[in-house]
């Protein structure tokens, strides 16, 4: 997964060097991210070419029931991994990033492994007359 994150943020133009993990190396094995302080006007170019990318690499984009807003953030899928691609300003940005100015973004990826066996549900009872 972590591959997967460089490939498209390079093949986007951007140093993978330049950002940083959101999960420390070992830390949990079904979490992973990457997260880096942008210029807002180049951000959504910046994330609609990681998103080509991570599409050409064979992720799923899961279309969002009440639209496509082009500053929206994207989720893919792909085997167990679900991966969202967006941006935060200054006021969603996490408080570590509290030096974001006006003009800067953070652009971040987040995968998560699911496996939906994992999660219990409840048991429904169907009546048939």
């Amino acid at each position: 997964m972590d591959e997967a994150i460089r490939t498209a943020v390079g093949t986007a133009g951007l140093d993978p060097a330049q950002g940083r993990p959101t999960v420390a190396a070992g830390a949990d094995s079904k979490r992973t991210g990457w997260t880096a302080v942008r210029e807002k006007s180049a951000a959504q170019s910046e994330v609609n070419a990681v998103c080509a990318d991570l599409e050409r690499q064979g992720w799923t984009l899961n279309r969002n029931p009440k639209g496509d807003r082009p500053d929206a953030s994207r989720s893919y899928k792909r085997g167990g991994w679900y991966l969202v691609v967006g941006t935060r300003d200054k006021s969603r940005a996490p408080s570590t990033a509290s030096a974001l100015t006006d003009s800067q973004t953070l652009l971040t990826l987040t995968g998560l492994q699911l496996n939906l066996s994992d999660i219990p549900l409840p048991e429904i009872t169907v009546r048939i007359r």
